[in-house]
């Protein structure tokens, strides 16, 4: 009596556990499912996000290629004359330094005179003269047609390395100083425009001292030579208002050293701005691609005051 009640209960217990391992067995199933499911999902929302980055990616690249070109095209806009390349990385205030040469600069045949003669007065631009600047000077003396003048411009000069920077490629192929240059030529007058890249200094009392330096070396070279000390020519007011250095504030500073320095070591002041600024003092938005560089037509306006006031 005792087996069988014992096998009952054994059967009744086996019966029990029919259910569960069904139940198990369903359960286990379904979180199979569930993770399976799960995984789909989590596959499925990871190559989703692999695809939105890799549209991301893609998309920056294409942006930066966007980019690239219209920045290189604004730089064959600004300079139309340079075919090198880039920011001599001084510091924020330099423009593009070191690039190229002066010598590898396009020719514009739309003025192909050798020298220009003033209306009011008998002013030649001929190799008897020298200019000095930077890559606005550069602009100035490509649009104007000044082949004969004897050119020391360079983008990105500054009051200190134009004395010191070799750049100028003699007959033989070696690079030396404008200053080194300037002995051996028969230059009888000197315009010099500088300022642009020096905006950022920190301390403005260098850029004159400097600017006084280079103006005295000249005198050593040349005792005789008239030299022209010309204003910086101010910015759009659209670069002025976005840029803390290359700003209409800025200039002004520096031209005010500028006319210290033309005063103290008794050289002319040009006031070349007022030939090309607006009524409130800015560069024309028409007259400049950058906001900085400017254009023939204003490179024009700028020839015309030097014609009338040297």
């Amino acid at each position: 009596m005792y087996k069988t009640n014992k096998k009952k209960r054994k059967s009744k217990i086996s019966s029990s556990f029919i259910p569960l391992i069904l139940i198990l067995v369903i359960g286990g199933f379904i979180g199979n499912k569930i993770i399976q499911d799960a995984n789909k999902n989590n596959n499925e929302n990871l190559l989703n996000n692999e695809n939105q980055i890799t549209n991301i990616i893609q998309n920056n690249i294409t942006k930066n290629i966007l980019e690239n070109n219209e920045n290189q095209n604004s730089e064959n806009l600004i300079n139309n004359t340079v075919n090198e390349e880039s920011n001599n990385a001084v510091n924020k205030n330099e423009i593009n330094e070191d690039k190229t040469d002066k010598n590898n600069i396009k020719e514009d045949n739309s003025n192909d005179t050798d020298s220009t003669t003033s209306n009011n007065k008998n002013v030649k631009f001929d190799s008897s003269v020298a200019f000095i600047g930077d890559s606005r000077t550069q602009g100035f003396i490509m649009y104007n047609g000044l082949k004969s003048v004897q050119d020391y411009s360079y983008i990105g000069l500054m009051v200190d390395t134009a004395v010191t920077k070799k750049f100028v490629r003699t007959n033989k192929g070696e690079k030396i100083t404008l200053l080194e240059d300037m002995a051996n030529k028969n230059i009888k007058s000197v315009y010099i425009m500088l300022g642009v890249n020096e905006l950022g200094w920190v301390y403005p009392q260098v850029f004159k001292k400097k600017y006084e330096d280079l103006i005295d070396e000249i005198k050593k070279i040349k005792p005789n030579c008239k030299i022209y000390v010309q204003s910086i020519i101010p910015m759009t007011k659209t670069k002025s208002d976005t840029d803390k250095v290359f700003n209409n504030s800025n200039v002004a500073k520096f031209n005010k050293l500028i006319q210290e320095v033309a005063k103290e070591k008794n050289v002319t002041y040009l006031d070349v701005k007022s030939a090309l600024v607006d009524g409130n003092g800015n560069l024309p938005e028409e007259a400049s691609t950058d906001g900085i560089h400017v254009d023939k037509e204003y490179c024009e306006k700028w020839l015309n005051y030097l014609k009338n006031n040297s």
